[in-house]
């Protein structure tokens, strides 16, 4: 039974049990096939403002937030996109091993460690905002399996 309580709403509707928690269902036009990201073929349609204003739009649809403050963390997770699909852009521009110093060394294309970062600190920002598959459920997570309920629940007899 404790397993059972895990589980994401919508299993629990083909169930018909209840969670813990008696989760919410996702609103019927957030379930989505998740489509091709238009910019990932022709980078120049990402648009930062269209970007905000989706994602702000689903945070509202999904969570009912849609606090002024969460404007900054957006307009970050926003910016490191861009720096991504920027850096991605130049990267394959170039070899994945390039030639410096007059030719005499190699070196990995910079753009792959750029890349690599701005895409670190998207999934960071995208986790803090409920953006992920993972932060979803974990916002599912009974507060009493958290790791701090065993912590002062103290040592577990044996």
């Amino acid at each position: 039974m404790g397993g059972n309580n895990k589980l994401p709403p919508e299993i629990h509707q083909i169930h018909g049990t209840k969670g813990m928690n008696a989760g919410i269902m996702l609103p019927e036009k957030i379930k989505l096939r998740i489509p091709f990201a238009e910019w990932a073929n022709q980078p120049e349609l990402f648009n930062r403002e269209r970007f905000v204003k989706e994602t702000a739009d689903y945070l509202f649809d999904v969570y009912g937030i849609g606090s002024g403050q969460d404007r900054h963390t957006l307009l970050m997770l926003a910016d490191q996109m861009q720096t991504y699909i920027d850096a991605r852009t130049e990267q394959f521009k170039h070899p994945l091993v390039i030639k410096i110093n007059a030719g005499k060394t190699f070196a990995p294309n910079p753009y792959i460690a750029v890349a690599n970062k701005a895409m670190e600190n998207c999934l960071k920002l995208m986790n803090e905002m409920g953006l992920t598959p993972k932060s979803r459920l974990s916002n599912n997570k009974s507060e009493e399996d958290s790791v701090i309920n065993d912590l002062f629940r103290g040592p577990k007899a044996a």
